[in-house]
């Protein structure tokens, strides 16, 4: 999957197009527009065919990475109203599904800052009143 990635963020501002979801018919419904999908890069390139990826569609990309149908629609997928993303958002979300912790960690920090500023104000505003 780090090869993946990394071919998306060889041109991070490339528009790549995003999949239907695969509750809303995933490979039936085909692609959203007329820019190259993630799985359009991932087949692109030689050294993941000849490691094993065998075709373009959903079923077999799944197969080769070791995915989820959601692991691989957090990747990959979109919705009527996103239909692009930059390759760059899409090659975090490859880092993402592969390494899910470290996101874990940053909602985590997120959460407990938020605590903490809530806790401050509600200090200050006890001992201003009191």
């Amino acid at each position: 999957m780090l090869r993946w990635a990394t071919l998306l963020d060889r041109n991070p501002d490339r528009i790549i197009r995003l999949l239907s979801p695969s509750w809303a018919g995933g490979d039936l419904r085909g692609t959203m527009v007329g820019e190259p999908s993630a799985i359009d890069v991932a087949w692109n390139d030689a050294v993941l065919r000849v490691m094993g990826l065998r075709g373009r569609s959903r079923r077999e990309v799944k197969a080769f990475f070791g995915l989820s149908d959601a692991q691989l629609d957090r990747i990959a997928a979109g919705s009527w109203w996103c239909p692009i993303r930059p390759a760059w958002q899409v090659a975090a979300r490859i880092r993402h599904v592969e390494h899910p912790e470290l996101e874990n960690r940053i909602v985590a920090a997120a959460v407990f800052g938020v605590i903490v500023l809530c806790a401050m104000i509600k200090w200050v505003i006890y001992h201003r009143l009191f």
